[in-house]
């Protein structure tokens, strides 16, 4: 079962993976798929209004769906993930995985503002991969944590969805920043904009530690060094 999801959002359907490959793909990028992908399932959807949809000119996420991709190979995850993110339109967690190890895809998308019949992916994350029968601390906390029941922020599904991909995010990317395990007991999942920010300075840091490394004068490393620092002083306040 899926981050214990309540029964009545089980749907346990298959997919034939024919209608799962879009149709405009090229023959290579079929093929690859089909190499790759050996079934697809749709494990469970929240619908319905018990968490409110959010539609507005940004959004339109009446429904979160959860799928089971099993791979040939658990290093085909984050091409399938990347491709496949693209292609359903809805938030969904990905669930990937071979004989004997997984891993967990999230995105965060929007409604293109050009044409809302199409999303853009704005942020994903991969989680390290798991093994499935071996015991693992850090499976467990994933799934501790994204565990429904421990999802706090109900308001809407957008919100719903945004703490999973955080929650995720904060475990994926934990050497970042040193407290930032921290913010999984802390309140800031009540409230979204305070996730937000947590978020957006969590890729700030991330971003900036990797351009120090590429950074080639020592003005541009101080310059860096110092947005570090800023970044770091108002996640420890937070």
């Amino acid at each position: 079962m899926m981050f214990n999801l309540p029964e009545k959002y089980k749907v346990g359907k298959k997919i034939p993976m024919k209608d799962f490959i879009p149709k405009e793909f090229k023959p290579d990028a079929k093929k690859k798929i089909k190499e790759s992908v050996k079934s697809v399932i749709l494990s469970y959807q929240i619908m319905g209004e018990d968490i409110p949809s959010l539609v507005n000119e940004e959004y339109n996420i009446q429904v979160i769906q959860f799928y089971d991709f099993e791979l040939a190979d658990i290093k085909r995850a984050a091409f399938i993930a990347n491709l496949y993110q693209e292609i359903i339109k809805s938030p969904c967690v990905i669930r990937l995985h071979d004989s004997s190890n997984e891993a967990y895809s999230f995105a965060l998308k929007r409604l293109n503002q050009n044409d809302s019949t199409q999303i853009v992916v704005t942020d994903k994350v991969l989680t390290a991969v798991y093994p499935i029968v071996l015991p693992s601390t850090d499976k467990n906390n994933l799934l501790r944590e994204l565990a429904y029941g421990n999802v706090k922020n109900n308001d809407n599904k957008g919100s719903f969805y945004f703490e999973l991909y955080l929650r995720a995010y904060i475990l994926t990317n934990d050497k970042v920043y040193a407290g930032a395990k921290s913010f999984l007991s802390k309140p800031i999942w009540y409230s979204l904009s305070k996730q937000k920010e947590v978020y957006a300075l969590l890729c700030n840091l991330a971003s900036n530690k990797e351009k120090v490394q590429k950074a080639v004068s020592n003005s541009e490393k101080m310059k860096l060094n110092q947005e570090i620092r800023q970044a770091i002083s108002e996640l420890d306040k937070i």
